[in-house]
């Protein structure tokens, strides 16, 4: 028997194997994180009564108006446009800094950088809530938590600045040398060729960080919460939806409404970013 023939069919078996396995995974995996949506989804479409009465079954009569209720009487339209405003200003910011920062601290040859970088890792080992108490000091001391949204915006920019400007100092390292020399020689400012040459180049880093900050602000609850109890204006959907839970019982299906409403936006900026999800950006841009 021809051995050659047999060790590549075992091959292909284990291959095949360990393959399907990996795609069972993730089909799990996808049902666990998908399962609680549909679950939500279901549940809000539903009366409290058939709720109570048929809490893990389709809902025999669909009730949609629950979404028009959560909008109105939950006040969820307020909340989602406070929300959009505040997570867009702040990622705005965010990317600006980190942008800004990270190209100085990758291609203008700064002394001593490595203090810098691991500065910022240990500003972004720092769990958050070991800051919330002298930020919350400080920011009533300067009179800035009653200022709609300000206090959201300060707080998540600094929270998320450091590990923004570490992914994208790393992308920037990346870059072949010989893209921003050949600007230099031509007679680009280093203004002009991070805007020109760079920021071209980085949309898979931009769009990465873009859903990733915007994911975490917009999910943020503790802060936002301790931030807005002192006024009525500039509230989020997560501190909103505790409106929902009263000391007479929680109404499930309008709650659940209002959680289908914080996850869309979610969805939809992943479906428009997907496609910058791309590693090599710059492959081919030099001849090597």
């Amino acid at each position: 028997m021809n051995t050659d023939t047999i060790m590549p069919t075992k091959a292909k078996k284990k291959i095949t194997i360990s393959a399907i396995t990996l795609r069972v995974l993730l089909i799990l995996l996808a049902l666990v994180f998908i399962y609680p949506v549909f679950f939500s989804f279901l549940t809000s479409t539903k009366s409290l009564n058939e709720f109570y009465m048929n809490r893990w079954g389709l809902p025999q009569i669909w009730e949609f108006g629950n979404y028009a209720a959560a909008w109105v009487k939950g006040r969820i339209g307020e909340y989602f446009l406070n929300s959009v405003i505040y997570c867009s200003l702040t990622v705005v910011f965010l990317e600006i800094f980190a942008v800004m920062a990270s190209y100085a601290l990758s291609r203008l040859h700064i002394p001593h950088v490595e203090w810098a970088i691991l500065f910022l890792f240990v500003v972004q080992l720092l769990p958050s809530e070991t800051v919330i108490i002298p930020l919350y000091l400080m920011m009533s001391r300067m009179h800035l938590l009653r200022i709609m949204y300000v206090p959201l915006i300060v707080a998540n920019v600094g929270w998320a600045l450091s590990g923004t400007i570490i992914i994208m100092k790393n992308f920037f390292d990346t870059l072949p040398g010989e893209l921003l020399e050949a600007a230099r020689i031509d007679g680009c400012t280093e203004t002009k060729s991070m805007f020109h040459i760079v920021l071209p180049l980085m949309k898979g880093a931009i769009a990465t960080c873009v859903v990733m900050n915007f994911t975490a602000v917009w999910g943020e609850l503790m802060w936002a919460q301790i931030a807005t109890m002192t006024t009525d204006k500039g509230i989020p959907l997560t501190v909103g939806l505790l409106n929902f839970t009263s000391s007479y019982g929680t109404e499930w299906p309008l709650l659940c409404a209002a959680i289908i409403v914080v996850v869309i936006p979610l969805y939809i900026l992943f479906i428009f970013l997907q496609k910058y999800f791309v590693a090599s950006l710059t492959a081919g841009a030099v001849k090597g």
